[in-house]
């Protein structure tokens, strides 16, 4: 081997440190021809030296790469905690959220079911106000077809029987009109007044109408003379009295 280089076929190595250079980018590394080909004239105790301080270096760029991404690593886990903390908080006041919209839900049902019980109530309030309107101007229309019908009973001069004969049948046909109204009236609370005193009153006053109409009838032919209109107004209202009784 010494020939070769003292022929001048060979050139010489001459012994260099050894570094992590050496080891770079050379993923077929061979020892044997690493030694050879660059400290094969290199003693051992020089090798040994160059790889010592090689590993120490190695260790302490190791050592300080891992304390460098450990350092990176627990600033990262303490960034999460912090964040952990956040997303926690943020999750109560969801949830502080959400109770208050299930709340606030359960109240807006609540005042919905009120409000339309409310509504609905009223409406039946208006009906029964509307109908008790009309019962006590039922009323007072009997009062005053009763009072109308007894005054005069023996006065037949055509110029009172006329208008009086005129009035009754207004309040005869108003009264069963309204009768009509409130016995067709689906409100299950019927009212007492109406059914205990009232349709036995109409009804009491229409036979009595009927008797009037027919006396005063038969009173006025005797002597027709003069009391042409009245006969015709008592033949109307005996028509009336007759279709509205067959009407009901």
């Amino acid at each position: 081997m010494f020939a070769s280089y003292l022929d001048g076929k060979d050139d010489f190595v001459y012994p260099a440190i050894i570094t992590r250079d050496d080891f770079a980018d050379n993923p077929d590394f061979d020892p044997d021809s690493f030694l050879y080909d660059n400290h094969r004239f290199t003693s051992l105790d020089s090798l040994l030296r160059d790889l010592k301080s090689l590993s120490q270096t190695l260790n302490q760029d190791l050592l300080d790469l891992v304390n460098s991404e450990y350092t990176s690593f627990i600033q990262l886990g303490q960034s999460i905690g912090g964040c952990l903390d956040l997303i926690n908080n943020i999750s109560l006041d969801v949830g502080k959220f959400n109770q208050q919209l299930q709340f606030s839900k359960k109240n807006l049902t609540d005042s919905s079911v009120t409000a339309k019980r409310a509504l609905q109530q009223k409406e039946r309030l208006n009906v029964l106000k509307n109908k008790a309107k009309l019962i006590l101007l039922l009323n007072e229309q009997c009062s005053s077809f009763e009072t109308l019908l007894g005054l005069d009973i023996g006065e037949l001069s055509s110029e009172r029987l006329k208008p009086k004969l005129s009035t009754l049948t207004t309040l005869y046909l108003s009264a069963t009109k309204i009768y009509a109204i409130l016995n067709e009236s689906k409100e299950d609370e019927g009212c007492v007044f109406f059914e205990k005193n009232l349709k036995t009153r109409l009804s009491s006053l229409q036979l009595e109408f009927k008797a009037y109409i027919k006396e005063t009838l038969d009173t006025v032919k005797t002597k027709p003379s003069g009391y042409e209109d009245v006969i015709m107004s008592l033949l109307h209202c005996q028509r009336i009295v007759g279709n509205v009784s067959e009407a009901k």
